[in-house]
């Protein structure tokens, strides 16, 4: 079974709400998974960045602030 809020290819959307992935909801998920590993966090969504680079014609800075430029540098405690 899918997680919550995860993303549908090749549209990058997600799954349950519609929303470009990560919605805020998936977004609250993966920081709360990734409490305390902002690292951790950032090489998962680089791997999904690289995988939606190929399935979205959507201009690289944008989809590079979609997918890493809402994390903090330090995930909350």
């Amino acid at each position: 079974m899918p997680d919550p809020h995860d993303p549908v290819s090749p549209s990058w959307r997600c799954r349950d709400c519609g929303r470009d992935w990560p919605c805020p909801n998936r977004r609250q998920i993966l920081l709360d998974e990734y409490r305390q590993q902002s690292t951790n966090l950032r090489v998962y969504l680089a791997t999904c960045l690289t995988s939606a680079t190929q399935d979205l014609a959507a201009n690289p800075a944008d989809l590079r602030d979609r997918f890493l430029g809402w994390v903090p540098h330090r995930v909350p405690s």
